[in-house]
């Protein structure tokens, strides 16, 4: 039965490793590492890594349930794939999952592993498991580290591949690739091989097949080193997002940055703010290229206006005013619109609480997230605010363009469009959510039949 509380220490990387002693490395790792394998998936794709992890998790008595993802990708050999896992799981009496996965025109294998994952993350919600299990070891770390290194990364691309990431774990991070070769023919278990894990096109084939052999052979051990090295960087990473980790807040769907606290740090831990801030928005500061990270403190040395850049993954961040950096996903412009009625609605980001009452309570009304309204004025909808529109505001004179009533509160540039207004039939505005109210749609009087609104941003 699987009990990380019986062991005491996770292997090193550079012990050697008797092949019956595999599966107590296994769980001694996952103890050392936090990892909840008492109800994992495993992702097999039926080569000898994800095998091996699946017969490891199989002796600890894990109760693992199999997800095989088929891209199709080599025709009938991706079909034998799919099969070999569907007799190994049937043979060993575990639960199993098979998905295809339909891949776009862009970069395959990084298409490919986006799907993977997502079906992964879906079937552990369904079925509540403990941890999503992969088979990557210490050799996939070292060829990972070498690649960043010839890319220029920093440190988070020098540490590696996490062990852990969320409930995405790696039980065998801390073995090497002729480890889980031993072990499976100790077993006597047969497993495919991919011959595009030969193909000399791709960069990390000819890592692991030229680069990291010419290492060994100037410096015996080196993929274990590497991936031993990259632990100790992971450890140093934990520390500085530790320091910057106090100036990083989330606000309803933004993760936002003070400019003078991030202004305040050295440039080093300037760098790691940017990448925690993204990590936190997407928990994955991994697609951040230190050119993107370059982009983002360049713009944050802006102190008018508000200005943006995009990010990988549909992030945006803005700079606003000088004061604040605020990292969130791009959406696409919201043209909907919503007849506002007794009881509420939602809208967008937004929920709205609209009641019918007598009349207003002034200290209620002063509360920027409450307007009331006269009730004979409507019927009134809600849509987001446009270029054009205007609003004649409470105890104001005249017309105002409705954006320039926000740009005057300070409301950054990139929100104008994503904030909601109420309009009545003839498209006036009669009041900007958090801001102001018409002129023309006061109640007027304390027995005057009026609609109380209420909003809350919810996203």
């Amino acid at each position: 039965m699987f009990n990380p509380a019986t062991s005491a220490v996770a292997i090193p990387y550079n012990s050697f490793m008797k092949p019956d002693e595999f599966s107590s490395c296994v769980e001694r790792t996952a103890w050392s590492l936090g990892m909840d394998l008492s109800r994992p998936l495993a992702m097999v794709s039926g080569g000898p890594d994800s095998v091996a992890l699946l017969r490891a998790l199989v002796e600890l008595e894990a109760r693992p349930v199999v997800l095989h993802v088929n891209h199709g990708l080599r025709g009938e050999e991706s079909q034998e794939d799919a099969r070999s896992v569907r007799e190994l799981c049937e043979k060993l009496g575990l639960e199993h999952e098979e998905r295809r996965a339909k891949l776009g025109e862009g970069n395959l294998q990084e298409e490919a592993r986006k799907e993977r994952y997502r079906f992964a993350e879906q079937l552990a919600g369904e079925w509540e498991l403990s941890a999503i299990a992969t088979g990557h070891t210490a050799d996939d770390v070292a060829e990972t580290v070498v690649l960043n290194l010839s890319r220029g990364a920093g440190l988070r691309g020098l540490s590696g591949i996490p062990p852990v990431r969320g409930r995405l774990v790696r039980p065998l991070i801390r073995h090497r690739r002729s480890d889980v070769l031993r072990y499976l023919e100790h077993l006597g278990q047969p497993y495919r091989t991919d011959p595009t894990n030969l193909a000399p096109k791709y960069a990390r084939n000819r890592a692991r097949l030229e680069v990291l052999p010419i290492l060994e052979e100037l410096y015996p051990g080196a993929s274990r080193n590497i991936a031993r090295g990259a632990a100790l960087l992971r450890e140093d990473l934990e520390v500085l997002e530790g320091l910057v980790a106090g100036i990083v807040h989330q606000r309803g769907g933004e993760v936002v940055v003070p400019l003078a606290e991030l202004r305040a740090l050295p440039s080093a831990l300037r760098r790691h703010t940017v990448r925690h801030a993204y990590s936190v928005l997407t928990s994955d500061a991994g697609l951040l290229d230190s050119a993107s990270i370059e982009g983002v403190l360049e713009l944050a040395r802006k102190r008018e206006g508000t200005r943006i850049i995009d990010l990988p993954e549909n992030v945006i961040v803005a700079v606003r005013f000088g004061e604040e950096l605020a990292l969130y996903y791009g959406t696409e412009p919201f043209f909907g619109e919503e007849n506002l009625l007794v009881g509420g609605l939602g809208f967008g980001d937004w929920l709205v609480d609209v009641q019918e009452v007598r009349g207003y309570e002034l200290e209620d009304a002063a509360r920027p997230e409450v307007a009331y309204l006269d009730a004979e004025e409507g019927p009134y909808r809600v849509r987001m605010a446009r270029e054009g529109d205007t609003i004649r505001p409470l105890g104001l004179r005249g017309a105002k363009k409705v954006y320039k009533a926000m740009m005057d509160r300070k409301v950054p540039k990139d929100l104008r469009s994503r904030t909601p207004v109420v309009v009545d039939e003839r498209e006036r505005v009669a009041w900007i959510f958090f801001g102001e109210l018409g002129e023309e749609f006061r109640v007027k009087t304390v027995s005057a039949r009026a609609l109380r609104l209420e909003v809350e941003r919810i996203r």
